[in-house]
This record gives C-alpha cells, structure tokens and sequence, in this order.
C-alpha cells in the first residue's frame, strides 16, 4: 500500500511537472510569430484623461495593463 501511494504520488508530480514545462514553452513559441508586427492603431484613454493612439509611441517599449475590478 506505502509503495502504490509513493508512486502514484511520483507519476502525479512527473505529469505535473511536464505540463508545467509544456505550458511554459508553447507562448515563446506564439510571442515568437507575433514579433514584428505592427500594432492596430487604436485610441485609449490615459489617466489624466488625454487620449492617447499607439502611432505615438512608434519605436519605443508599450506596456498595457488591462484590468477589470470583478
């Protein structure tokens, strides 16, 4: 009986550890295929209330944080 529980508890945590590796590589892979192109220009919002559209940041790093309070 101490035996099976020790395998299974193995085989659990191989599995476990395989899809963790599995869903760790497969966005690289989608990031990958993304990478130059260009970005819908589309107007958002910013804090202080200005509208801003992503053809002003040509060139440079953008990072969106969308949220949601739910």
């Amino acid at each position: 009986m101490r035996q099976t529980f020790a395998f299974n508890t193995a085989i659990f945590a191989l599995v476990v550890f395989a899809f963790t590796v599995l869903a760790i590589a497969q966005p690289a892979k989608n990031l990958e295929a993304l990478k130059g192109n260009i970005v819908p220009d589309f107007p958002l919002r910013s804090i202080d209330g200005k509208v801003q559209k992503f053809s002003q940041f040509r060139g440079k790093v953008v990072l969106l944080n969308f949220w949601s309070p739910y």
